[in-house]
């Protein structure tokens, strides 16, 4: 299985934060958008960055944070509101099921007829289901894209999470007239029969560790020096299995960021009119100097050199 690093495409991310900000109606400003994603380190500037996606531990701590401050009404409001947005401006119709996973921490996704019921189960790892605002994101998120699937698919009639926090559901007051189910072993939405011509079970895609790590680390880099000790506190992994894992790759956290924070350098010098020392500087090195060292060290020439080879 390997490590549990979810991850959530980066555009959903960004998709979602642009309805909060575009919301008029809602007690959040932009600066308080960008402020809980400040304090739960969600990347920023994510339009600009080559990274793809996001850890989706983080997105759904700013997802808690964005309840506490909404309320549950409006959080809910919200989340059913973006979904739908998402599935139109994302272009969820034209998504396979195999890229909708792609998109999202699911790791299994099921369509089943189970008698008179038309039933649509999704797994996911531990790490995804961590806050119940991270579930139910995910099943408004599926939900809207079996809507963009099949069009005749009426409003689902039982859910199940797989959380047990009975008082944090409540509070959420989500469709109080559809019956929740608690505990239990995977997320399930389920709907009144619908005739499909294929009943479809998909898997994502496996995915190596070490580029788990790269691609959780890929949308800070330039951005926020993350070491490993904040790397794992911000994943929730121990720094022994993070080491562990590596190193059966043979590669290191070290070399992962390394190698991410060249090809940073790399883009943004051929790219912008950004100096060799701010370079450095985003990238969290005590100077210039120091930068040049370990670039030379790893691609054999100096980043001016590279620059003049590069730039025209």
């Amino acid at each position: 299985m390997g490590l549990d690093i979810p991850l959530i495409d980066k555009r959903v991310v960004n998709h979602f934060q642009q309805c909060l900000q575009e919301d008029n109606s809602l007690a959040l400003g932009r600066s308080l958008v960008a402020d809980l994603a400040l304090e739960v380190k969600l990347p920023f500037s994510m339009d600009t960055s080559s990274a793809s996606y996001v850890p989706y531990n983080v997105f759904s701590l700013f997802l808690h944070h964005i309840r506490v401050n909404l309320g549950p009404n409006d959080f809910i409001v919200v989340l059913l509101e973006s979904a739908t947005r998402a599935a139109k401006e994302l272009r969820f119709p034209a998504l396979s099921m195999q890229d909708f996973l792609d998109y999202f921490p699911i790791e299994k996704l099921s369509v089943e007829q189970r008698g008179a019921k038309f039933s649509v189960s999704f797994k996911t790892s531990m790490q995804s289901v961590s806050h119940v605002e991270s579930e139910l994101f995910l099943i408004a998120y599926t939900h809207a894209y079996l809507k963009a699937q099949y069009a005749e698919l009426g409003n689902p009639i039982r859910y199940d999470l797989v959380t047990t926090k009975s008082q944090a559901l409540s509070e959420l007051k989500i469709q109080t007239e559809t019956p929740q189910y608690l505990g239990q072993e995977n997320m399930r939405i389920q709907y009144d029969r619908l005739e499909v011509e294929h009943l479809l079970e998909t898997k994502v895609k496996p995915m190596a560790d070490a580029r788990k790590v790269t691609e959780a680390l890929s949308p800070y880099i330039g951005r926020v020096d993350i070491d490993l000790d904040t790397f794992c506190d911000l994943i929730g992994i121990g720094k022994r299995t993070i080491q562990r894992a590596l190193n059966k790759e043979n590669t290191t956290f070290k070399a992962i960021k390394e190698t991410l924070a060249f090809d940073f350098a790399k883009r943004v010098i051929s790219q912008q009119t950004y100096t060799i020392s701010d370079v450095a500087l985003h990238l969290g090195y005590a100077d210039s100097s120091q930068f040049i060292r370990a670039f030379k060290r790893a691609n054999g020439i100096t980043p001016y050199q590279w620059k003049k080879g590069h730039v025209k």
